[in-house]
């Protein structure tokens, strides 16, 4: 167990010097050994016959610089430091014969300095190819995986049912998938070289100018009508791919949602079919009840009243029993009155939007003694019915959450008359709430909220609801009204 923690060590030591492996598997590796085995073999024959007076050759220990760097280089070239390294180790000890017998003095001193500088050439060239070799993997790796992608792009491009144009600088289509072929109804190869305005429209040039500058579309999608009278809606994704020298590339994908907005237009329409026939149930309970229930409670009283008068030998609990019924159908009319007042305000037909609101908030006042304000801004006017309505019930369900949750002591109603909209905020100090994220009202059982949010939608107004814990409810719709 002792000699264990060294085992990673080793490991790790083996690791490093893997790299740096003789090639002992190719051929070529020992014919260079077999060069140096020969050069040195050739010298210390030489350096031999030199002693025994054979030959005289005054610059034979020389010979390994000259002759080893053959051996060494080529080694380095191909193997980097791991062909130069074990080559130089093999000039070294062939080498030390000549140091040994053949030479001494400021010879032996030549010899031991030519042979570390071929060790030295040896590492650093060996170490050069090394890198070299490493840089040259690196940017072939980097080549593959370029190519791969780019495949995999080319692949998506041609295969996806979205239409993708890809745009040059100028706003000319460089190249078009057959899906942009399939949408504008022409082979995808005759789409090029056109531009976004002969495609779609001038007036979408400018709409794409606004996406490329970081802008977005007011609607979420472009409305596109071919010649022949069809209409589709296209929803625009807008994507910065490289910089050019005129300019940067962009890709243009072009999503074609008409199933999804009629979808959703129908949804809309069945909603607001919905929402008609709730007013209108609503309209028709509350007059009943006003017309038919209330009229026949007023009767029972006029009733009670007279034989209350007419009572007079009637024992005295009698008479108290009778009071108190009548004061209970009283209490019954009243509690009618306003539940039909709920239903339908009599006054938005007949008034408008800002005595019916002053009156909602009146009543909030004598139910729970919360102080109330309504403030007008601008000049005051009548607006069409359903906008009045729609304002009306989001006043309704905001007062309603403020006496049921809020615990507010103020609520302030605002109404700002302007000359393209109409924008209404009704702010309390209460409690507040969290909001739940996405604004999804729907999961988070708030269906009160909820049917605020849906009613802004079918009027086609933007509805904000902003609270905080602690720190009160602020509820802001605006309503554009096309000049109305």
């Amino acid at each position: 167990m002792k000699g264990a923690p060294a085992r990673p060590s080793w490991a790790r030591f083996q690791s490093w010097l893997y790299p740096y492996r003789p090639r002992v598997r190719d051929w070529r590796f020992w014919a260079v050994q077999g060069l140096v085995l020969f050069v040195g073999l050739t010298h210390t024959i030489l350096e031999a016959l030199e002693m025994q007076g054979v030959i005289h050759v005054e610059a034979l220990f020389f010979w390994p610089t000259a002759l080893y760097f053959i051996p060494v280089v080529y080694a380095a070239l191909n193997y980097g430091l791991s062909g130069s390294a074990p080559t130089a180790v093999w000039c070294t000890v062939l080498s030390i014969p000549n140091w040994i017998w053949f030479h001494t003095g400021v010879e032996r001193v030549g010899c031991i300095s030519q042979v570390a500088i071929v060790d030295a050439l040896a590492f650093f060239v060996g170490q050069r190819v090394d890198r070299e070799m490493a840089a040259l993997r690196s940017a072939e790796a980097a080549a593959s995986a370029l190519k791969a992608s780019e495949a995999r792009y080319r692949s998506l491009f041609q295969s996806s049912p979205v239409a993708v144009l890809l745009l040059s600088p100028a706003g000319a289509v460089l190249e078009a998938n057959p899906a942009a072929g399939a949408l504008f109804s022409r082979p995808s190869e005759e789409l090029k070289n056109m531009t976004v305005g002969e495609l779609l429209g001038e007036g979408f040039s400018k709409k794409l100018m606004t996406l490329s500058q970081g802008g977005s579309d007011e609607d979420g999608h472009w409305t596109f009508r071919f010649g022949g009278g069809r209409e589709i809606y296209l929803e625009p994704a807008f994507t910065l791919i490289r910089e050019e020298p005129d300019g940067p590339m962009a890709q243009l994908l072009l999503r074609d949602v008409t199933e999804e907005m009629l979808r959703q237009e129908g949804l809309r329409a069945y909603a607001a079919h919905i929402l008609r026939a709730q007013e209108d149930e609503r309209k028709r309970i509350a007059q009943e009840l006003h017309d038919e229930t209330v009229q026949t409670l007023v009767l029972l009283c006029r009733q009670l009243d007279a034989v209350e008068i007419s009572g007079n030998s009637f024992p005295v609990t009698a008479m108290e029993e009778l009071r108190k019924a009548r004061q209970t159908v009283e209490g019954v009319v009243g509690g009618l009155r306003d539940f039909a007042r709920a239903l339908r305000p009599p006054t938005l037909e007949d008034l408008g939007l800002l005595t019916s609101v002053r009156r909602l908030l009146l009543d909030l006042t004598e139910r729970t003694q919360t102080r109330t304000r309504l403030q007008v801004e601008g000049n005051e006017r009548r607006l069409p019915a359903d906008a009045e309505l729609g304002l009306f019930r989001i006043v309704q369900e905001a007062v309603r959450n403020v006496e049921r949750h809020s615990r507010a002591s103020q609520v302030t109603a605002t109404i700002a008359f302007n000359e393209g909209s109409i924008r209404l905020t009704v702010l309390d100090n209460g409690v507040g709430f969290r909001l739940p994220p996405g604004g999804n009202f729907a999961g988070s059982g708030q269906l009160g909220l909820l049917g605020m949010q849906e009613r802004a939608q079918l009027l086609g107004g933007h509805l904000e609801i902003q609270s905080t814990p602690g720190k009160g409810t602020r509820v802001s719709f605006i309503l554009p009204l096309g000049g109305k």
